[in-house]
């Protein structure tokens, strides 16, 4: 522990700003995308309903509680889900549409939490990696503000990490201005991604609710490991949302877009549903991926003509899914199509065709990096179609922002998780999408729109009320 009682590995706004300030203005920087995550198996408590006069009285009580990505949509999760409440088999129950199609894969919404839902808001969770359960924060009185807001992370890694982080600051910024927030951001950010363990990020986030915060934002080095320490400061009043993952605590907020199905089916159609494919995961015992692999496999069990020829285990790594797809490429000289991934190694598949002088097939780019969109948008004009799903981290920064500030104004969720839609990525808007001088071997973000991801508008459909200060939070 450091002299101020912290842990050694907290850090302040301060001590880590420059750092991930200095690596934005970078133009060009090889940055390594998160290759490893712990995922352990916990049981979680029921919600204690919030009754009309709790008040955070607990803010001060010393919590004792015991590699995420951009991945699935473009962010991702890289998580495992269980909980009392029950897990979800992502095949259980899926029907394949015609080839080509969304398929049916139903979510696993629990104890009726979606008997209010339209239809359209259910199929929103198609796919969706864990369990729907009703949240606690639909009957939370309001804070009273200005609200002291704190933002818990692993170390930034990657581009999205650090626009995520621009979009932290830009989005608290705002919530100033407009008098909902008082102070600086209160961050507690791991040090160093070589060594961080979910115990250092524990113990951040506790420094943080017991220095009084009303409410934190996360991006958690894994789900189940914190999920004692957001249901302990749950029940203390203070509410975490999560970003890029869900979690076992019913008092998380999950706020992701955790789906790869419509970059699949663009592929697929881009395909005309015929040909031989590889299949490329991503961490393989995630529940995250679990979903996602079995969805890409119901929609390619659609298309009789449509053969997996390969499977290749990426790790949602650019350099790893590089080798492992020239290895395979050396020893299968056979006709390969197209190339269906299911987060962010895009960019690592076509390079591998390309080293080895083979034709880049279709490649879909599900979590779409500047690197690859460039790639598609130098040769869509030659005739190059895919598709795939981009969104960028100032977009899920300022979306978690909105729903931590609509919670604290008594506006909380109906439900646990919030699903987000991303872009998807076609020939019309992928050049839309590319920053400008973008090159295959970046590792960027694509543009993206902070306002126009999860507005008010949108959110609404989730909480217990409609609207809240998030309806005024934009760029």
């Amino acid at each position: 522990m450091g002299a101020n009682g912290r842990s050694e590995t907290w850090y302040d706004r301060g001590a880590i700003g420059p750092a991930w300030r200095r690596e934005l203005r970078r133009s060009s920087v090889a940055l390594k995308t998160r290759e490893s995550e712990t995922t352990l198996s916990t049981q979680i408590t029921r919600p204690r309903k919030f009754g009309r006069a709790a008040r955070p009285a607990a803010l001060v009580a010393v919590l004792t509680a015991s590699t995420f990505l951009a991945a699935c949509g473009s962010g991702g999760a890289t998580i495992d889900s269980p909980g009392a409440t029950g897990t979800t088999d992502p095949t259980s129950g899926s029907t394949a549409a015609a080839c080509g199609e969304v398929p049916n894969i139903p979510p696993n919404f629990v104890g009726g939490v979606d008997a209010d839902f339209s239809d359209e808001t259910r199929l929103l969770y198609t796919g969706y990696p864990g369990p729907v359960r009703p949240s606690p924060y639909a009957d939370m009185e309001a804070k009273p503000g200005p609200w002291r807001i704190g933002f818990s992370s692993l170390a930034p890694r990657t581009a999205w990490d650090t626009n995520l982080f621009q979009g932290m600051e830009e989005a608290f910024a705002k919530a100033k201005e407009l008098g909902l927030v008082e102070g600086e951001l209160e961050m507690s950010i791991l040090p160093d991604a070589a060594t961080q363990t979910p115990a250092d990020q524990i113990a951040g986030f506790q420094s943080l609710v017991r220095d009084g915060v009303d409410g934190v934002i996360m991006l958690p080095i894994a789900a189940d490991p914190l999920a004692p320490a957001i249901t302990e400061a749950g029940e203390a009043g203070v509410p975490t949302v999560v970003m890029g993952n869900t979690s076992p605590s019913d008092y998380a907020i999950s706020v992701n877009p955790l789906n790869v199905i419509g970059g699949i089916v663009e592929t697929i159609r881009a395909l005309d549903g015929k040909g031989n494919v590889v299949v490329v995961r991503g961490i393989q015992g995630t529940s995250a991926e679990t979903a996602n692999h079995a969805a890409i496999m119901t929609m390619v069990e659609a298309c009789p003509e449509l053969t997996v020829v390969g499977e290749l285990n990426g790790d949602w790594n650019n350099a790893t899914t590089k080798t492992a797809m020239q290895q395979f490429l050396v020893s299968h000289p056979g006709q390969i199509d197209g190339v269906l991934q299911n987060g962010i190694m895009a960019q690592g598949v076509i390079q591998a065709f390309l080293q080895v002088g083979r034709e880049v097939p279709i490649v879909s780019m599900n979590g779409a990096q500047a690197g690859d969109l460039s790639y598609f948008a130098d040769h869509v004009d030659e005739g190059y179609v895919t598709g795939g799903t981009a969104y960028n981290g100032r977009e899920q920064a300022w979306a978690a922002m909105r729903v931590l500030l609509n919670t604290l104004a008594g506006h909380g969720p109906k439900v646990t998780d919030i699903p987000v839609p991303v872009t998807n990525v076609t020939k019309d808007n992928v050049k839309s999408l590319v920053p400008e001088g973008a090159t295959l071997n970046d590792l960027g973000d694509p543009i993206g729109y902070p306002n126009e991801f999860a507005p008010q508008s949108y959110l609404d459909q989730f909480q217990s009320s409609p609207g809240g200060p998030g309806k005024d939070l934009l760029e």
